[in-house]
């Protein structure tokens, strides 16, 4: 009987697997404890839909990870204000310098920002290749 595991079952494989097993093992063993259901044709086609996904690549897969890393992290970046404008204007240069000062290290291609000449808060989207997006806060202060 082919059935479909709901657990991780040591002598017959992961979660999500399909598997032949004899009738009885399957009706006194998996099905009591819930730990597989039978294998309809459509959880064959769904099963074999998900092997033939492309994988994740080392490179999106560090992209992801990094982007929920950074997700919501603030920045305060302090600059000369003169005449209520900031000089010199924040630029990506400094917001890419303070996450790496966090221990992020981010390519300048990921950044889309105009300069800041202004004080406050402000959001600033970061957009990794594989397709990830992280967005975090950057509070232009004046330096004291």
């Amino acid at each position: 009987m082919l059935v479909s595991l709901l657990n991780d079952v040591r002598a017959l494989g992961p979660k999500g697997a399909i598997v032949d097993v004899p009738d009885g093992y399957a009706s006194t063993f998996l099905f009591p404890e819930h730990l597989a259901v039978t294998a309809t044709k459509d959880v064959i086609a769904k099963d074999q839909a998900l092997e033939n996904r492309p994988k994740e690549t080392k490179e999106e897969r560090q992209d992801r990870e990094l982007a929920g890393e950074i997700d919501g992290i603030e920045i305060v970046i302090s600059v000369k204000v003169e005449k209520g404008i900031v000089t010199p204007p924040v630029t990506a240069g400094m917001v890419r310098q303070g996450l790496k000062d966090l221990g992020y290290k981010i390519s300048f291609d990921c950044f889309s920002m105009k300069p800041m000449t202004e004080i406050g808060t402000f959001e600033v989207p970061i957009n990794f290749p594989a397709g990830f997006e992280a967005t975090i806060s950057v509070v232009v202060e004046e330096a004291t």
